[in-house]
């Protein structure tokens, strides 16, 4: 759902990311993402947040592609989870939404 370049960036900044397709797959079942996500200590990102709402093995962070104009997507979004993880070095694991002050 969200520009592969993101992961790029952030890993750029010094975290850990990988997105679906690094690991293999384009189209995960959300079941599987939330399991490798959770044995990997990682947080998922995602706009989907019908699918997403109710899990608790890992933490889940919700944004929107329409909070930045499409030209600056990626960067700014990057850039926005660098501050997010930064004020939540452990967030729990079940759903968050981006702050609107980290946007």
């Amino acid at each position: 759902m969200l520009p592969p370049s993101v992961a790029e960036l952030l890993d750029s900044f010094g975290h850990d990311c990988t997105t679906p397709s690094k690991l293999g797959a384009h189209n995960l079942p959300d079941n599987v993402l939330v399991q490798l996500a959770s044995a990997a200590n990682r947080v998922i990102v995602t706009e989907n947040a019908s699918d997403f709402a109710a899990v608790t093995d890992c933490p889940v962070l919700f944004v929107r592609k329409s909070w930045w104009p499409t030209q600056s997507l990626a960067s700014s979004l990057a850039h926005a989870l660098d501050r997010w993880a930064k004020v939540n070095p452990a967030p729990g694991p079940w759903p968050h939404w981006l702050p609107d002050d980290l946007r």
